[in-house]
């Protein structure tokens, strides 16, 4: 029997056969071949101990402190968990909402989701940050006072947990921005696995007595969580590689934080190389974890 990727059991390395071999060798010499010619092409001199300040360093006392990409990681993480979960808030109530919806009642989700969906993430991160931003700048300038008048410790605390009293407003616009924006998808995923769920299932649960929200938290979610998974992990990883577009309005994330960097030292293969291998980290770490709750699932079909 032939092997079907994602049905068949995965074959271990003593059950590969002559034509994975093959292909295996193939694209291990494809990539030798390509970083040969990268080498030869642009006879670059490669210096990572050039790189090394921006990764650690240390401060007048001997102590060890954190370069600029470490801060632009950091950076780079609060924006993505901030905005997942906006985007798990707004688009798991838009799809929770329009699951089961038609005509009339389900516009206002349609609206929602076809109008992010359907603008690019830059323009509307510029609507955002020059227009939607004017309306919240009196709160937010009281909220970077207020701030800046904590204690040393609680401000430490509110620059890790948010971000630095300074960057507040450029922090609310990538966050409303890219939560927004992801949340029409996560709109649709809910709304998907919910209407996955067979019409016997809302039925036996009524006839049990159950009310609404006893049907959704003890027999539908259960039952969708794990359709929903998958999906929700893939945009999750992808919410946090579209952070990169927060360098636009200049919050020193990852990628404006290489931005920097190479405008000061030159360095473009190193630097970059390292800014990829940070991202890859990032998605690789989150894709574990979703792989994790997949498997602590049962996955039976659905009947």
């Amino acid at each position: 029997m032939s092997y079907i990727p994602g049905i068949s059991p995965a074959r271990s390395w003593r059950h590969l056969k002559p034509l994975d071999i093959i292909l295996a060798l193939c694209g291990l010499a494809f990539v030798l071949w390509f970083l040969i010619r990268a080498a030869a092409v642009t006879q670059h001199h490669w210096d990572w101990a050039a790189l090394t300040p921006y990764l650690f360093s240390h401060d007048a006392a001997g102590h060890w402190q954190a370069g600029a990409l470490p801060r632009g990681l950091l950076t780079t993480l609060r924006v993505g968990a901030w905005s997942m979960l906006l985007a798990l808030f707004s688009g798991g109530l838009v799809g929770i909402l329009s699951a089961h919806q038609r005509g009339f009642a389900a516009l206002p989700a349609v609206i929602y989701v076809n109008a992010l969906r359907n603008t690019p993430p830059l323009v509307l991160l510029f609507l955002v940050f020059f227009f939607a931003g004017s309306f919240f700048n009196d709160a937010l300038l009281r909220v970077s006072a207020m701030a800046r008048a904590l204690p040393p410790a609680a401000q430490g605390l509110f620059s890790a947990l948010l971000a630095p009293p300074d960057q507040l407003d450029r922090m609310v616009a990538a966050v409303l921005t890219l939560g927004l924006y992801e949340g029409a998808y996560v709109a649709e995923i809910v709304r998907a696995g919910l209407e996955s769920v067979p019409k016997s299932q809302w039925e036996a649960s009524a006839g049990q007595g159950m009310s609404p929200w006893q049907q959704y938290r003890h027999v539908i979610l259960p039952q969708a969580a794990r359709l929903m998974t998958p999906p929700l992990v893939s945009q999750t990883i992808s919410t946090f590689k579209e952070t990169t577009l927060a360098s636009i309005i200049s919050l020193p994330e990852l990628t404006f934080q290489s931005l920097e960097i190479m405008a000061v030292t030159r360095m473009t293969f190193e630097l970059w190389l390292t800014t990829a291998a940070l991202y890859l980290i990032i998605s690789y770490a989150w894709a574990g974890l979703g792989h994790r709750l997949e498997r602590r699932r049962r996955w039976q079909p659905l009947e």
